[in-house]
């Protein structure tokens, strides 16, 4: 499993070390870490975008923006990712929930204690890190399921959309759609299976991707797909505390 991480901390050792306990916790769990060091809550801002990390450890006390503060611009534009406060104290301890922080951990950080975190986060966000395995000519490759667009089958070819780049792999619709088996899927036409995480828009006839690409609603069933979307949505949102703005 490769994982990309931030630690975000204003003391050079304090990252080093937090990046230690890291890679011992990988040796032993068999995890790859791709892990990026910031020295500041400005620096992190500069870097980050939408799915860029897996997981975060952020100080608090840092100047300029602070932990909370860049925690909280995190948060307006990527709920998905794992945050796990590592500071001093315990004064933010219940603000962090509300950022939806993963973890608080006080330092100095024990390994047991990040073990614990880590195994703990992992599980939590275990959706968020399937991926599926898929023979595309003579290599195997392994798609993050967050990654994938939507799948469209074509002659008994699957075409697996993602941002990056297109995947075919001779796979039928229900195996594919059995494997993946996630509520964040929806089937909404015969031949095309939708990531609900990736749809900017429902039009009459189709979904519209963030990447710009239309994906159809089946015409016998259009009413039911809707109707599960919203379903989607709706509980999407609930889940996150507030509506997404989609529409």
């Amino acid at each position: 499993m490769r994982i990309s991480v931030a630690i975000c901390d204003d003391l050079e050792e304090e990252r080093l070390q937090m990046a230690r306990l890291l890679k011992n916790y990988g040796r032993r769990k068999g995890v790859t870490w791709e892990i990026e060091l910031l020295e500041s809550g400005a620096a992190f801002l500069d870097l980050f975008r939408p799915g860029r990390w897996d997981i975060i450890l952020m100080d608090i006390y840092m100047d300029g923006p602070d932990g909370m503060e860049a925690a909280r611009r995190l948060r307006a534009q990527d709920s998905e990712c794992a945050l796990l406060f590592v500071t001093t104290s315990m004064e933010h301890g219940i603000a962090s929930y509300e950022l939806q922080a993963s973890d608080y951990l006080v330092k100095p950080v024990a390994q047991r204690d990040l073990d614990a975190a880590l195994d703990w986060c992992l599980q939590e966000k275990r959706e968020y890190f399937r991926t599926i395995s898929v023979r595309s000519e003579w290599d195997e490759i392994e798609i993050l399921l967050r990654d994938i667009l939507y799948i469209e089958i074509r002659r008994h070819t699957a075409f697996i959309h993602t941002a990056g780049r297109v995947v075919q792999t001779p796979r039928g619709m229900n195996a594919l759609e059995e494997e993946i088996a996630s509520e964040s899927f929806l089937r909404c036409h015969r031949s095309f299976l939708v990531n609900q995480r990736h749809i900017l828009r429902m039009e009459k006839r189709d979904f519209v991707m963030d990447n710009g690409d239309l994906v159809p609603i089946g015409s016998s069933d259009a009413a039911a797909t809707r109707r599960k979307f919203m379903d989607w949505l709706f509980l999407r949102n609930w889940k996150n505390g507030g509506a997404a703005g989609m529409f």
